[in-house]
């Protein structure tokens, strides 16, 4: 048997208290454990995949890479117009 620790105690005798944090656009769900910070995330039939430290840092690093290009691909429209002399 692993040792517990008292903050994860209650999950390990009463179970998660899972809190959505976040919804997706694919439908999937991104639940948080309210006692031991445990992240999770539904697949679209709604089953439970828990994210290792290898996914959460792929999945930030894509967020950055997104904002990036969307940053990069807004026209600047200050520079385009024309001043009136």
């Amino acid at each position: 048997m692993k040792p517990t620790r008292s903050k994860t105690l209650p999950c390990a005798v009463f179970g998660h208290n899972y809190v959505k944090t976040k919804t997706n656009s694919d439908h999937t769900l991104e639940l948080v454990c309210s006692h031991c910070n445990t992240v999770v995330k539904t697949d679209p039939n709604g089953n439970f995949e828990e994210l290792s430290v290898s996914n959460k840092h792929i999945q930030t690093t894509l967020r950055q890479l997104f904002h990036l290009k969307l940053q990069i691909s807004k026209p600047n429209f200050l520079n385009h117009i024309e001043k009136p002399y």
